[in-house]
């Protein structure tokens, strides 16, 4: 198995770094923050032009012909800019929607169409019933900023228009760049997706922790910039073993985590037997990670670290999102006991 990225992965991130860098840096993020859904419409377009929604679509539907390790390389640069908006239900509503050659696939992969993910079991069972669906979801990632949704619940997934039968309810977010919402499900028209539930739970894990990837990498990235131009006693404080210690074991954690999403998102991609056991393990050492390295960035940032106008806070916000959302760190614990158990 190559674990390596490929000359092509390289150009993939090249390009979307100098977009995100141009499009999203870190004072339009924090600009976007409980905007409307409008604001959104230009950044979604530009990056419908770059193909950011059809990488793992075959090229008879209008994408790119790539696969999920190249979908990870797109979703490790939206972390790392803590891009907000519904990015990865977009992203898997368009391989669901191929997979059903629905007419709705050209909107999602022009940008037209956003597309939140309900995947989360918070709510009870949906009901479905004659080409409708009923029920609630809770702490849907970007559920204001969709027009549909992608939903998954027990063996089935579906596409739900936002339309008559769906309300969204704003809730308190503790990660404000990324918030998330309450959607109910009222007999709302749902077109049932032949793309099985399970291979959507698995990708979209993988690119969640793609996603957290990026962010913990960034946290490396701010604390080394930060502590080669802080001084203290007329020395930067990146010259004391305390800091370079506290570096040093954040950037080992973030290429544990790295290694093994990229291991993770292989198995998958290849249907390898121990596709489900790999995915609970990059959650896992995601998580914790993304939750070590947020304090430790606040951490080296000293008293400034704390502050509103300091980036560090951001990172901590989006780690404690990452480790409750798509499953918390504690499900993927027990499912990883529960198999050694079986194994036993």
């Amino acid at each position: 198995m190559d674990l390596m990225p490929t000359a092509e992965q390289d150009a993939i991130r090249d390009s979307v770094r100098a977009f995100l860098d141009a499009e999203l840096p870190m004072a339009r993020v924090r600009a976007l923050c409980g905007a409307e859904p409008a604001a959104f419409d230009a950044l979604w377009r530009a990056a419908a032009e770059l193909g950011f929604f059809g990488l793992a679509l075959p090229e008879s539907a209008g994408g790119a012909g790539y696969a999920l390790t190249e979908e990870m390389v797109l979703f490790e640069e939206l972390g790392r800019v803590l891009a907000p908006g519904p990015w990865l239900g977009s992203v898997l509503a368009a391989r669901a929607l191929a997979d059903a050659g629905h007419a709705a696939l050209p909107r999602v992969v022009a940008g037209e169409l956003r597309v939140a993910l309900c995947l989360d079991a918070w709510g009870g069972a949906l009901r479905a019933d004659g080409g409708t669906l009923s029920g609630r979801r809770e702490a849907v990632l970007g559920a204001g900023l969709a027009d549909a949704f992608l939903v998954v619940d027990g063996d089935s997934a579906w596409f739900v228009p936002r339309d008559a039968g769906v309300q969204v309810d704003a809730g308190p977010s503790l990660d404000a760049t990324n918030p998330a919402g309450r959607v109910h499900f009222e007999r709302a028209p749902a077109v049932a997706l032949p793309t099985p539930a399970a291979a959507l739970r698995r990708a979209a894990s993988v690119l969640h922790c793609a996603e957290a990837v990026g962010g913990i990498a960034r946290t490396v990235e701010q604390s080394v910039e930060y502590a080669k131009v802080r001084q203290q006693f007329g020395k930067p404080i990146g010259s004391f073993q305390a800091v370079k210690h506290r570096c040093a074991d954040m950037a080992v954690r973030a290429e544990v985590a790295r290694s093994a999403t990229t291991y993770a998102a292989v198995a998958v991609r290849d249907g390898a037997a121990d596709a489900d056991f790999q995915t609970q393990v990059a959650k896992v050492l995601c998580a914790n990670a993304y939750l070590q390295n947020a304090a430790d960035n606040v951490q080296n940032h000293g008293g400034m670290g704390f502050t509103w106008e300091c980036d560090a806070h951001l990172f901590v916000k989006r780690s404690r999102a990452f480790d409750t959302t798509l499953g918390p760190r504690r499900a993927a614990l027990d499912a990883l006991v529960a198999g050694f158990r079986s194994a036993a």
